[in-house]
């Protein structure tokens, strides 16, 4: 009895006894029949529990005289459960946390931004059992990728304004291609200043788009291949997840309002944010990915595109974003050519020439001193102990040119007063 009243609490409304407001006198007259919103109480009961009429019939009476309040029936009014009374179901609604959220917020533009104890326990809560998550056709929102996944590959570019650079980058594409070392990462959604960490894309299209190139200017794509499985979180499919349980269950309720802000948070963390506003709307965004990243151990997310419809990114946490560094023998010679000459004059044409040396250089020395025997590199400036995630694939290397960028908008008139 008590898990139904609770459980009519959490899930359903009364619905109203009377025509909504909006309904003029002379509709209401003019309506032959008008029923409130939802069902019978009776056959709420029913539906809800799967029970049969009469035992349902039995419950609904005895929450009846439960509920019942002399003075309100002596002015016609009815009370809960009265069998007279309709219910419908209630959306979950998740302003607690909207409220949690905001000081989260407020927290990190503010006072604290790290070793914050109140916002580490706010992502507990909301990141809690979320493996356990799965959207409404049954796909998980936590994926593996990487080797023989639905996902083996990434996709970065990168925009260069001069051919100077361009062709620099096509001398070392590991380095270059790849993310940039500590010591010149800016800030990003997903990093604070210093953290390196891999911004791709699922396909070459949508690399190119979230970069917002320049017109004029060049850009290399690349295709990055994924050596090992990673753990990732599916920020995409936060939209489309359901929580299982039952109504009768006193923490279904509170299930039911982490899913809807689990879709909105998964908007937030991917919406456009203006260049001028990036330092602070980041905040947010950063702390989730590194404690996603140090607590859940996760190795990164995906995310849809604000940039190209439909288009997927992947973002890989820090210690999931090193590149295999190509290796060739001392004395390898590599030369890049941009550009060719015909009949009608100058035409692009990227070429990256390998010359191997044709005699392996030699060591005199049969018996090297303990500092030079192989594993450590003890000259080293940034001893990398991260594993190896991701190898570039150089013939995959595009070089686009950018002519022109369709701009789609709504546009409004000004009305002058």
């Amino acid at each position: 009895m008590d898990k139904i009243d609770i459980a009519f609490e959490q899930h359903y409304i009364r619905s109203s006894e009377y025509p909504p407001e909006n309904w003029s006198i002379y509709k209401i007259k003019n309506s032959d029949f008008w029923e409130p919103d939802g069902m019978p109480v009776i056959e709420a009961i029913m539906d809800a529990a799967e029970i049969d009429e009469e035992i349902a019939a039995d419950i609904q009476q005895i929450l009846a005289e439960r509920y019942y309040d002399r003075s309100a029936a002596e002015i016609g009014e009815t009370t809960d459960f009265n069998n007279e009374t309709f219910y419908d179901t209630k959306n979950p609604e998740d302003l607690d946390w909207q409220l949690q959220w905001a000081n989260f917020e407020h927290v990190l533009k503010t006072s604290t931004r790290f070793f914050n104890k109140n916002n580490e326990e706010l992502l507990k809560s909301v990141f809690q059992k979320i493996e356990f998550l799965n959207t409404h056709d049954e796909k998980p929102v936590v994926r593996i990728i990487g080797p023989e996944t639905d996902i083996t590959h990434i996709y970065r570019a990168r925009a260069f304004q001069s051919d100077f650079k361009l062709k620099s980058a096509l001398e070392t594409p590991d380095k270059e291609l790849g993310p940039p070392p500590s010591q010149f990462a800016t800030a990003g959604r997903m990093n604070a200043r210093g953290i390196t960490v891999f911004y791709g894309s699922i396909n070459s299209e949508t690399a190119l788009a979230e970069i917002r190139p320049p017109v004029g200017c060049k850009v290399a794509v690349a295709r990055f291949e994924l050596k090992r499985l990673l753990k990732v979180l599916d920020l995409s499919a936060l939209n489309y997840t359901h929580a299982n349980g039952s109504i009768f269950d006193e923490d279904y309720a509170n299930e039911l309002s982490r899913i809807m802000f689990l879709r909105k948070l998964s908007q937030r963390m991917t919406k456009p944010v203006m260049p001028d506003d990036e330092h602070s709307e980041y905040l947010a965004t950063q702390f989730i990915a590194d404690f996603l990243a140090s607590e859940l151990k996760f190795d990164g997310i995906i995310f849809p595109s604000a940039q190209f419809k439909k288009g997927l990114n992947v973002t890989l946490f820090h210690s999931a974003s090193r590149v295999v560094s190509l290796e060739y023998p001392e004395g390898t010679n590599i030369t890049v050519s941009l550009i060719e000459y015909d009949d009608e004059g100058v035409l692009p044409n990227y070429t990256v020439s390998v010359s191997f040396p044709k005699k392996k250089i030699k060591d005199n020395d049969s018996n090297p001193a303990w500092c030079d025997l192989p594993g450590i590199d003890w000259e080293s400036k940034d001893l990398d102990l991260r594993e190896k995630t991701l190898s570039i694939d150089v013939d995959s290397i595009k070089v686009e040119h950018i002519d022109s960028i369709q701009i789609k908008s709504t546009g409004f008139d000004v009305n002058w007063t």
